[in-house]
């Protein structure tokens, strides 16, 4: 019988020693890599272990009793659990721990640091030597919000030599570490939101867009209790009313989630349920947790930003895909349909295809939302293109293909080829610019301002980084110049001053003479009374052209301006310096009224102003009158 008890001791002397366990209150935490414990540890709370002497009177006292665990079995780190962590997961090596401590000395219980003072919490890599030892091995013991005191030795410290002028040398330190999270990233920076990634990592690069159908699994959970929890994968629409996740849980998925992965997310109350919390579910002003596994998404663009035309593109590549960007040559299947006034109705009824075309992105072929569209996808991809009536057909319709007018339409569409403007010839890339003006000039002529300088933006953009040589070359030039100057009429008529003369520069610094450009500066930089810079534009344009009537008006303008302008100064300076006479400091006396002084021999002579000259004086940048730059021959090609 002594026998047996001898062995019985020195087993669970030998478990305790390979398992290094921790205790707390009649519940048994394992370190990573074990599942169990020997029976003979299920004792009730604060009651002690104690080893035999030959192992050094190691003493475990479970959870509750107060007594420290050695987690090194020489006594040189001593750990006391003082709040229970959550899970069965430990931190590992290399992993980003996030803790908040108070450290103090043994010897006199001074405090020597503390993140809980600074308010800020402290972030390491586990296992790096980047904090001490005593640090990397105590910590990999805590789970997800534990809270422990560890002992630390001055060998598992700063050693002989201590650390400042705070850690002598030989200093055993007291920690109160508490384990907030590891390898969770902070969503929404004021640590409001958390996501931890899980087993699935995901593929591709892309995360959704806070208006996107995501396919998404998922269980929340409160205080260890499941309150929620999907039908297996469930397409919802992000960023709705009806969107049963919390707004931290859409933000964690926006923010960081990619397709295929999946992950675990904590919300604080003010990201989750807040104040109301869900009754009988999860109580209020608490926090929450999520595990959400992404399958998949469709991406959803409002292209227009008015709802006119919406682009839902259904599914995610996991490839880099050339995207069908403007002047781009398309190879596509497409259908079109009416859609019913009543969406229940119906799909709506078929006025196109199915039918494959080829075609180039931007050229007018398609209805003009349906080519915008077009840019959001990639090849290979099928997606869905909703357009209103402004985007597509309008309100007269289209007879020939049974559109009523006012329709609502939408096309499904799937790009088989694409060949990218990057991959297009520098002359195709010309040939496309020059249509793109062209439909710019066309709007601007029926005062669609805002659709020309699209169209010239566009244009701009096939060219911007292209040089050329010879006959290629001074085509770049000339089409990159009358960019600009059309962009500055564009701002010209939305009263852009500051842009207008931007766009005059650009045009400028490609050709320095350009009389358009410094005619449209120097009658901008006059209708905003900046006369320097306007006189010495007008006089280069008649430098040029001396007998450019337009610039000739302007500068009388301008003379006009100036002359005026040095009168009031004039008037104010001789005021500001001169001297009052003895009669002005005595008591006024009553007299009757002077007679009318006659003009000063000084005063600048009364001009008529020359015709036309105070309509273009009060017409300002972006009038609405004739411009005299009409008189140039440009209509709108400027």
């Amino acid at each position: 019988m002594v026998q047996l008890r001898r062995y019985a001791a020195l087993s669970l002397s030998v478990a305790l020693l390979t398992w290094a366990l921790a205790v707390d209150a009649g519940a048994v935490s394992v370190h990573r890599g074990f599942s169990s414990l020997p029976a003979a540890l299920s004792s009730r709370p604060g009651s002690a272990l104690t080893l035999p002497a030959s192992h050094g009177e190691f003493q475990l006292r479970l959870r509750g009793g107060g007594a420290a665990v050695d987690l090194t079995e020489d006594g040189g780190i001593s750990k006391e659990i003082l709040v229970e962590g959550t899970g069965d997961e430990f931190p590992a090596k290399n992993d980003d721990v996030c803790v908040h401590y108070v450290g103090t000395l043994e010897a006199d219980n001074v405090e020597f640091d503390s993140s809980r003072t600074r308010q800020a919490p402290f972030t390491f890599k586990l296992g790096q030597g980047k904090v001490i030892k005593g640090w990397d091995t105590g910590v990999a013991t805590m789970k997800r919000g534990e809270k422990a005191v560890f002992k630390i030795r001055s060998d598992y410290a700063y050693g002989t030599e201590g650390s400042g002028d705070k850690i002598p040398g030989n200093a055993t330190l007291i920690f109160e570490v508490e384990l907030l999270r590891w390898n969770e990233r902070d969503i929404t920076a004021d640590g409001g939101v958390f996501l931890k990634q899980l087993d699935k990592k995901g593929t591709g690069w892309r995360h959704p867009d806070r208006n996107d159908e995501v396919v998404v699994e998922y269980t929340g959970s409160c205080q260890g209790q499941v309150f929620t929890k999907s039908e297996g994968f469930q397409m919802i629409k992000l960023g709705t009313e009806n969107c049963p996740l919390p707004l931290g849980v859409e933000r964690a998925i926006c923010k960081e989630m990619k397709k295929g992965s999946n992950a675990k997310i904590t919300c604080a109350a003010q990201y989750a349920f807040g104040e109301a919390g869900i009754p009988g579910q999860v109580p209020k002003e608490s926090d929450v947790e999520y595990e959400v596994e992404l399958k998949d998404w469709n991406a959803v663009h409002d292209v227009a930003r008015d709802g006119g035309i919406i682009v839902k593109s259904l599914g995610q590549l996991d490839t880099y895909g050339p995207l069908c960007d403007d002047a781009a040559k398309v190879s596509l299947t497409i259908e079109g349909r009416v859609l019913p006034a009543v969406a229940e109705s119906g799909p709506g009824e078929v006025f196109m295809g199915p039918i494959e075309k080829s075609i180039t992105v931007g050229d007018g072929e398609l209805p003009e939302g349906l080519e915008r569209g077009l840019e959001k996808i990639k090849k290979g991809q099928h997606a869905i293109i909703t357009l209103a009536p402004q985007y597509a057909y309008g309100e007269a319709g289209d007879e020939a293909l049974g559109v009523p007018g006012g329709a609502t339409v939408q096309f499904t569409v799937m790009v088989s080829e694409v060949t990218p403007t990057y991959q297009l010839q520098l002359g195709e890339k010309l040939a496309a610019a020059e249509k793109r003006k062209e439909q710019g000039n066309t709007n601007f002529k029926t005062d669609k301002v805002d659709a020309a300088l699209a169209k010239y933006e566009k244009a701009f953009k096939l060219i911007q980084y292209e040089i050329g040589e010879g006959e290629e070359g001074e085509w770049v030039k000339d089409l990159k110049t009358t960019c600009h100057l059309n962009q500055a009429a564009c701002a010209d008529k939305q009263a852009q001053p500051e842009e207008c003369i931007a766009q005059c520069n650009k045009a400028l610094e490609i050709r320095p003479n350009n009389i358009k450009a410094l005619f449209r500066r120097g009658k901008t930089y006059q209708a905003l009374n900046q006369l320097e810079p306007a006189t010495k534009d007008l006089k280069q344009v008649l430098t040029v052209d001396p007998e450019n009537k337009a610039a000739q008006k302007q500068l009388q303008l301008v003379n006009i301006k100036q002359r005026q302008q040095d009168s009031k100064d004039k008037a104010v300076f001789g005021k500001m310096f001169s001297k009052p006479s003895p009669e002005a400091s005595a008591p006024p006396k009553a007299a009757p009224t002077p007679p009318p002084a006659p003009p000063a021999l000084d005063a600048a002579p009364t001009e008529a102003a020359p015709e036309g000259a105070a309509e273009g004086v009060a017409e300002g940048a972006g009038g609405a009158k004739t411009e005299e730059v009409m008189e140039l021959g440009e209509e709108t090609r400027i």
